[in-house]
């Protein structure tokens, strides 16, 4: 799938509705095109007034992000939590947001974008995007997924209503730093976002609901020992 090809189609025919900010900042995304063990989610990419440009951008995770000496308040937490000591999972890890336009405020999801005309369709292809990306590209065995939020689209809330990728999700544990889930296939539901995947190849994955802001208590962060340890109980 050119799911850059996609992004690029879509941004052409944003909704007029929605803010003009959305379509002049453009998307930002992670570059993914091989399998990884870990795939780390966040939510959507922030924009920072008076530093960040306008226009599309595309990174490398491991080049751009992991291997850049730079500190950052959102990267740098990540990258301790993949190498630690002699553990280092970087190789084996990728980088993606579900939804890619730029917008720091994360509550303007909800209130101007899924509340206007056409909001929730924009949100929906991205996401079918992000989920065929997933699917087809990374085959994580762990997920982690950053954001309290972004447990709504995994189909993680599920039973409210909520299904979006609709993942059917098995409780396993509660871990001090987030709960820990396996993915047992897709939901049956007409309303998930892509219903043209018939057959999910997640099955058996884990997926980590957790944190790593850089607020988040030390103690309540994954770190490289726990995704190591997690990588040795997947039965993939």
């Amino acid at each position: 799938m050119n799911y850059m090809g996609r992004l690029a189609e879509l941004w052409e025919r944003i909704p007029e509705q929605l803010p003009e900010r959305i379509k002049e900042r453009g998307y930002m995304v992670s570059v993914n095109q091989e399998k990884k063990d870990i795939l780390i989610t966040g939510i959507n990419p922030s924009f920072r007034e008076r530093q960040d440009c306008t226009g599309h951008y595309a990174f490398d995770f491991r080049k751009d992000i992991l291997e850049n000496p730079k500190g950052d308040r959102y990267w740098t937490p990540l990258k301790r939590m993949l190498c630690s000591g002699e553990i280092d999972l970087r190789p084996q890890a990728a980088y993606l947001d579900l939804f890619c336009h730029r917008d720091k405020e994360q509550s303007s999801l909800r209130k101007e974008i899924l509340s206007c005309d056409g909001g929730v369709a924009f949100i929906a292809e991205q996401l079918n995007i992000a989920q065929h990306v997933i699917e087809e590209i990374v085959v994580p065995k762990i997920i982690v997924v950053s954001n309290r939020e972004a447990a709504a689209y995994w189909g993680k809330l599920a039973e409210r209503g909520c299904i979006w990728m609709g993942y059917k999700l098995k409780h396993i544990e509660d871990l001090s730093c987030g709960e820990l889930y396996q993915v047992e296939g897709l939901l049956e539901s007409e309303e998930r976002i892509a219903l043209e995947i018939k057959e999910s190849n997640l099955k058996g994955s884990l997926i980590l609901f957790s944190s790593y802001a850089c607020y988040t208590p030390k103690e309540k962060r994954p770190t490289a020992e726990k995704l190591q340890e997690l990588l040795t109980q997947c039965p993939m």
